[in-house]
């Protein structure tokens, strides 16, 4: 983990029996036992609050959904005199789910996927645009190729619930061109810093990117949201428009790339977790590429045993797509 490796002293709030397939870093000195977050979220913030009381930690970083509850109920943590970073909670249910962050996106006029619209009601997604489309939910994202999958899907919809209490179904058009993600670090709105990758095989090998219209569009959010903390976004750059907006993740991701690059978001975010008001950082290096070996041979497991061990021999020899690559670091 980076804290630990810039000489932090770290814990992991984890439920029983969830520990990691890789294990944890050496640089974890404790893990502390919480309920399951999507079971209950509030036991989650409840056993969260008990370890810090007791054990007064400097930081706690929300690196998922818990950022939700801690928006929400923020002096339950600060309370203990341990610091937090996370937005108001007006500013995140502007993103909380796929539909409030279409709607946010179209407010500020960031680009996004042709044919984008939310729906509330399985009719109206029955008589949405011809596939192919993207159907985001709560709960995943589907690829529909032909329009019977569309049919059977807002049926299983409608059965699953997810139309009750008005909530939206995103639907939008694939677009052309390369997958990229971006995250960054915000005090208040300021964008402190920021840093972008274009995914090279999936989510194994990841190439860092310099694209300025890419910081443009996520500091014009982080700003009119008045954003604090980590934030998250995924793209398609495509050759003609720029970054195409699909999705807004409230918390930080994957910044182990980053890192390689020469931006520290990890040491940004305890920054202001802190109280601290860092320098805005400048970008990192581009084409920095570094892979997550351990999860590509993981992934290619699901196929059998024989497609694990060509994805092990691929990493062993360093043909493509791990040429050049570094193993990321465990953030």
């Amino acid at each position: 983990m980076a804290a630990g490796r810039n000489g932090h002293h770290v814990a992991v709030l984890a439920p029983p029996r969830r520990r990691p397939a890789s294990g944890y870093p050496r640089c974890v000195a404790e893990v502390h036992e919480v309920p399951p977050f999507a079971a209950d979220p509030w036991a989650w913030l409840t056993q969260a609050e008990t370890v810090v009381g007791r054990e007064s930690y400097d930081v706690l970083l929300p690196t998922h959904d818990q950022v939700a509850v801690l928006a929400r109920e923020p002096t339950r943590i600060t309370n203990h005199a341990t610091g937090l970073a996370v937005p108001p909670f007006a500013a995140l249910r502007r993103i909380a789910d796929r539909g409030a962050a279409a709607g946010t996106l179209t407010e500020l006029a960031m680009p996004q996927p042709a044919g984008t619209v939310v729906v509330h009601d399985a009719e109206s997604l029955r008589q949405v645009a011809d596939p192919p489309l993207y159907v985001k939910t709560l709960l995943g994202t589907h690829r529909i190729d032909r329009r019977e999958q569309l049919l059977l899907l807002a049926d299983e919809l409608e059965r699953a619930g997810l139309f009750l209490d008005g909530a939206g179904v995103l639907v939008q058009e694939p677009a052309e061109g390369q997958a990229v993600s971006a995250q960054a670090v915000f005090e208040r709105g300021r964008l402190v810093a920021i840093h972008a990758y274009a995914r090279v095989s999936g989510a194994a090998v990841k190439r860092s990117v310099v694209v300025p219209e890419i910081r443009e569009h996520v500091a014009m959010l982080g700003g009119h949201l008045g954003w604090h903390g980590g934030l998250s976004l995924d793209a398609i750059l495509t050759p003609k428009a720029g970054p195409v907006w699909i999705d807004v993740r409230p918390y930080l991701a994957e910044p182990a790339n980053a890192a390689a690059s020469g931006t520290d978001l990890v040491g940004a975010l305890i920054a202001v977790a802190s109280g601290d008001s860092p320098a805005s950082m400048p970008w990192g290096r581009a084409d920095v590429r570094t892979r997550r070996g351990g999860h590509a041979v993981r992934t290619a497991a699901r196929a059998g045993r024989w497609a694990a061990l060509r994805e092990l021999a691929r990493l062993t020899l360093r043909s493509q797509p791990y040429q050049a690559t570094a193993e990321e670091a465990p953030t």
